[in-house]
This record gives C-alpha cells, sequence and structure tokens, in this order.
C-alpha cells in the first residue's frame, strides 16, 4: 500500500494549526503542475486545502497576488490560513462548476463577456502595479518556445530553433504590455454562487501582452469556438481597450488581431510542448487528447502570416503524439 505521507503531513498540519481539525479531506481537483486542492467541509462553510510542496511549487506569490487582487475587486479565493514553509493554504472555496462545463449552457455568452470584462479590470486596475511582476520578455518566451523544440522536435538544435522562433518572439515582444494572468482559460474560472466568474491559478502572472489573457480565453486549450464569433470578440475588447484608454484608437483591427494572433501561437506552440512532456516524462496522457485542438490553431496562425513561413515549415517536421499514443 502506498503511503501518502505528505497527505499525512497536510492533515497533521490542519489539526495542529486551524481550528479544522478532524475534517476529512476530499480531492477537489489536481492540474497540470504538482500542487493539488481538497475540500473539508467546516463549521464555517466548505474550504478547499492547497497542497503545494514548497520545493516544486512554492505559494510565496500565490498568497501577495492574491491580496493585490482582491483589493482591486478581482474575485479571487480569501486566504484563511497558510504555512508557506510546508506549502498548505486554506482557501474559500468557489464550487466545482469550472467555466468548461458552464459553457455548454445557454450562459454560454454571458459568461464570456463576464470573463472579458474581468481581463479588462485587470489592466485597468493593476496595469501600472503590473511593472512590478516579472516580464514576458524575449529571455521568457525563448524558456517557454524550448519546451516545444525539447520535446517536438528533440532533433533540432536549440540554436537552430532560435533561427526561426526570432520573428515570432520579436513580434510578440512589440505588443504593449499589462497585468497578465497567464492561463486564463476555462478551467481557471469557475462560477460562483452569483453566477460571476471567481478566478484560480493566478500565481504565474506577469506583465506581458495585453492580447495574451483574450487568446488564452477565447482559443482555449479545452473548449471550441468558431473563428467567426472569436474575431467579433477581439473586435468588441479592441473597443474596449480604447474607451477604456488602455490604447489608442490608431490601433486598428489589423494590429489587434494580429496581436491577438502572434501571443496566442507562442502561447500554443508551449502548450503542444507541455501536452507532450505531461505524456512522455510525467505519465499524465489525457492532455494529449487536446493536442489536435491546439495545433489547429498554431497551423492557423502559421498560414495566415508569411513573415512565419520558416517556422511554419519547421513546425510541419515536429514528431507529435496522437491521443492514442
Amino acid at each position: 500500500m502506498v503511503v501518502d505521507e505528505r497527505r499525512e503531513f497536510l492533515c497533521a498540519w490542519i489539526n495542529q494549526s486551524t481550528p479544522y481539525g478532524g475534517c476529512e479531506l476530499e480531492v477537489a481537483s489536481a492540474d497540470a503542475s504538482f500542487r493539488r486542492y481538497f475540500r473539508i467541509h467546516t463549521p464555517d462553510g466548505p474550504r478547499v486545502v492547497m497542497d503545494a510542496p514548497p520545493e516544486l511549487e512554492p505559494c510565496a506569490s500565490f498568497v501577495h497576488l492574491a491580496k493585490k487582487l482582491k483589493d482591486s475587486g478581482i474575485q479571487v479565493p480569501q486566504i484563511y490560513f497558510q504555512d508557506l514553509e510546508k506549502g498548505f493554504l486554506i482557501l474559500s472555496d468557489f464550487g466545482d462548476l469550472h467555466y468548461q462545463e458552464a459553457l455548454a449552457s445557454e450562459r454560454r455568452n454571458d459568461l464570456y463577456e463576464l470573463a472579458i470584462e474581468e481581463i479588462i479590470k485587470f489592466q485597468k486596475s493593476l496595469g501600472e502595479w503590473a511593472t512590478e511582476l516579472p516580464v514576458f520578455d524575449r529571455a521568457w518566451q525563448s524558456k517557454e518556445l524550448e519546451i516545444f523544440r525539447e520535446w517536438c522536435l528533440p532533433d533540432v538544435s536549440s540554436q537552430e530553433f532560435e533561427k526561426y522562433t526570432k520573428p515570432l518572439i520579436d513580434g510578440v515582444d512589440t505588443i504593449p504590455k499589462s497585468f497578465m494572468h497567464r492561463d486564463f482559460h476555462c478551467r481557471n474560472l469557475l462560477v460562483t454562487d452569483d453566477g460571476t466568474p471567481g478566478i484560480i491559478d493566478f500565481q504565474g502572472a506577469m506583465f506581458g501582452p495585453i492580447t495574451y489573457d483574450l487568446v488564452s480565453l477565447l482559443r482555449d486549450c479545452y473548449v471550441d469556438n468558431s473563428e467567426d464569433w472569436i474575431v467579433r470578440q477581439v473586435r468588441s475588447f479592441r473597443t474596449q481597450l480604447v474607451q477604456c484608454g488602455l490604447t489608442g484608437p490608431e490601433i486598428n483591427e489589423g494590429t489587434i488581431n494580429k496581436w491577438f494572433d502572434w501571443a496566442g501561437l507562442q502561447r500554443h506552440l508551449k502548450c503542444v510542448g507541455i501536452f507532450h512532456r505531461l505524456k512522455i516524462r510525467d505519465g499524465k496522457p489525457e492532455y494529449l487528447a487536446d493536442v489536435p485542438r491546439v495545433l489547429g490553431y498554431v497551423k492557423q496562425v502559421l498560414k495566415t502570416y508569411p513573415e512565419l513561413c520558416d517556422l511554419q515549415a519547421l513546425v510541419e517536421q515536429a514528431s507529435l503524439l496522437s491521443p492514442d499514443s
């Protein structure tokens, strides 16, 4: 029998350091990282317990960002108890209804509208403070794209790969930057009791492209949306940016579409690499089921921009696993 020592350690901490001793841990969710989440039912109501091994997933940034976001009116979990050295947090509970399931309902358009409002709120409320965050610069982009090379193009050297990705990296770096959640997709948004989005998994936030969270949401790795509908949403987003003074009216639709496409291409190449790494290294094959969707986004953008033709040719050479591998 495998003993889950960390779970036992977590139970001991709850018993000794919180008023919730004796509460039974129920598995709430896990994610692609080393974090995992449990639910406990307490006299104060349900609570979520985060277990983030500090040597692998330090949670100091989560705690710091949670305060900043909450102070700015963003609906993120309240932190009731914490032990950063052990990597344990007890949080408010937004429930189990993720956007991924809720988007199948008649509220789909309303839910997307609310989520996009949150992106605008990020950028309005946190734009100036966001300069304190790590910068999504050329070096960071390159590091993320290297994941795709390592796991999908292992026969291509890093030096050669850099030549192919340089136009993309340079283009993304010209996009104006603001607060960027960095994983703003259907599995990190929950529908709370009042119907508004509760936002989680924000600890990786950066100062990055203003279109990055939008493309994460609309060209979601886990949800399909029609391209015509996406085009309308990007157009509406541009209007909101201009109205809020976040961009000038001289930024036309062609420019915002390119910012959207190129930020998404960088993200989606990284995601394809991560999904392969999860299968090959971490034994989590379920993510391969989403590779065809994400690869579709990649190919669509690559064929739209002639200046990326060399990168397009290289991606065609990638060794990609099928979902049945």
